[in-house]
């Protein structure tokens, strides 16, 4: 046994979920959520993931991964966030453009999938196929990550690109002219994608299952919310995300009944057309180097965001100077990280302690 009681990790789990209930069907009531998050630290040195024999290294990989990700857990167990213990099985991000057609290339800590699509007749080179290698490899790693997490249960998640991501991964940077001179062969590109997605996570979640009536991803989700990352959409402008991109995002949403987005604060001139996507629950913005931090526009960010809960990240002392900003008005969670258990357990106190 590698995980004890979720219980154990999470003593305040069901005040937590309610939290996220609320948040989605009484969005009226204005909350701010956080999380407080110690340094992720192995306890077991991980392989780097360009050493590993991918065919028979894959288990003993998972085992560490898992150990120190149970690690992870009892250390943190005492911070009484809104953070749920969630496990991401990550072998980069290859895979999740790969299942279609593509070659992997793993590097020390990630992946990526080579471009196929070099002319537009090699549209004809995607498909989907149970027996494709890379949709092998997901189903079989998760099936094994899953023997050890339903004990908890530890939650379970799969990220996915979006629409636009994956069809970056596929054609490479040519995507971005070919906006311009060939709108037909990438709306065609966006489409397949689109239902490539559906047909994936369809099936990842079948497997991963519901957890307390929902899904979780850090933060509980309603039943069958898919998860995407919007990387792409923050070279663009706003009127072609709305014009070329967005009604393919809105069709895997649309498959799933509500969606999580994830990209980052480049960009955030995206974000007004990003949370006009129906049925979506919110926002997470990732910090970029060299790009104003997300919290030192706030106020503008959050008056064009269409009312959507934004997860952002963001320090102690950056949360008491825009508390007022949020407070009493807009849904948002703070991603905040302390070095110490007393110093996480401040950042959630100095929150609660003025709901």
């Amino acid at each position: 046994m590698i995980f004890r009681d979720i219980h154990h990790y999470k003593p305040n789990l069901e005040r937590v979920i309610q939290r996220y209930q609320d948040l989605y069907d009484h969005p009226e009531k204005k909350q701010a959520l956080v999380y407080a998050m110690l340094p992720f630290q192995n306890k077991i040195p991980v392989p780097p993931l360009n050493s590993l024999d991918i065919e028979k290294d894959t288990e003993s990989y998972l085992d560490i991964c898992l150990k120190n990700y149970a690690h992870y857990l009892d250390m943190s167990r005492t911070i009484e966030d809104d953070l749920i213990p969630t496990y991401g099985v990550n072998f980069g991000t290859g895979e999740y453009s790969a299942f279609v057609a593509g070659d992997i290339v793993f590097t020390e800590d990630t992946s990526w999938a080579s471009t196929v699509i070099n002319e537009w007749d090699d549209l004809k080179k995607l498909c989907l196929r149970d027996d494709n290698r890379w949709v092998v490899f997901m189903e079989e790693t998760l099936k094994y990550v899953l023997q050890y997490t339903r004990e908890g249960p530890i939650p379970v998640v799969r990220g996915f690109y979006s629409p636009l991501d994956m069809a970056h991964a596929l054609r490479g940077e040519a995507i971005f002219t070919d906006m311009y001179d060939s709108p037909k062969e990438v709306a065609a590109l966006l489409d397949f994608c689109a239902d490539a997605i559906i047909w994936l996570a369809k099936r990842i979640h079948k497997l991963i299952g519901t957890y307390w009536g929902g899904s979780v991803a850090g933060g509980w989700l309603k039943p069958g919310t898919i998860c995407m990352s919007e990387d792409i959409a923050c070279l663009i402008s706003p009127r072609t995300y709305a014009k070329q991109v967005r009604q393919y995002t809105q069709k895997v949403i649309d498959a799933f009944g509500s969606g999580q987005i994830h990209t980052h604060s480049l960009g955030v001139h995206t974000l007004p057309e990003i949370t006009k996507l129906d049925h979506l629950l919110g926002v997470q913005i990732a910090e970029d180097p060299n790009t104003p931090r997300t919290m030192s526009k706030l106020q503008e960010i959050l008056e064009k965001t269409n009312g959507i809960p934004l997860t952002i990240t963001c320090t102690l002392d950056e949360i008491k100077e825009n508390f007022e900003v949020v407070a009493g008005k807009y849904n948002v969670v703070f991603g905040s990280a302390g070095e110490s258990i007393e110093e996480c357990e401040k950042i959630v106190h100095w929150i609660r302690e003025r709901e």
